[in-house]
């Protein structure tokens, strides 16, 4: 397996769990973004975590926290730009409200990545768009060109790519609800 940087996008505002950080919210005892992390298999080589809050307590699981670039909370794929921007070679982007990866996603997802094209998960219901691998110097300018046009929407920057869907068995689940 390539070593990769997982990428954990945890920069959002939390508006559906009542504006609490998603990433430190805790399910059994333990912030969601611990379990992501305890539950991820290959390992990472390196860890950048987005965020725009409690930096220094995303720092305990990090190797680099980056903030959007960009001012007013401009979504998922601001947090993903100022990600790639701290990132070279293959990454592994998760959001951080994911709370228990599917065994071989992330082995599935990287193993098909190709500097050409981003490689997204496709659950039974829908495409995730969140859960990406993708070269960072790649796809820097393409995204960053599309938030200079005003694009926000995951799903409408990746309607402007090649992308490569990858199967996942079983679907996803994210935490929206505090009382998850």
């Amino acid at each position: 397996m390539k070593a990769y940087t997982l990428i954990i996008l945890a920069g959002g505002q939390g508006k559906r769990v009542g504006g609490a950080d998603k990433g430190l919210l805790e399910v059994d005892g333990k912030p969601l973004i611990a379990h992501l992390l305890d539950h991820l298999s290959p390992a990472p080589s390196r860890i950048v975590i987005s965020a725009n809050r409690n930096q220094a307590i995303y720092r305990h699981w990090a190797d680099e926290v980056v903030s959007d670039r960009r001012e007013g909370f401009l979504g998922p794929m601001a947090g993903l730009e100022a990600a790639l921007h701290a990132c070279e070679g293959l990454c592994l982007c998760l959001p951080c409200d994911l709370v228990q990866p599917p065994g071989s996603m992330a082995k599935d997802l990287l193993g098909k990545a190709e500097p050409a094209h981003i490689c997204v998960a496709r659950d039974p219901i829908r495409r995730q768009p969140l859960c990406l691998a993708l070269y960072a110097q790649a796809w820097r300018a393409s995204l960053g060109d599309y938030l200079d046009n005003g694009g926000r929407s995951a799903y409408g920057w990746l309607d402007q790519v090649p992308l490569h869907p990858v199967a996942v068995a079983t679907p996803l689940q994210n935490l929206n609800h505090k009382e998850m």
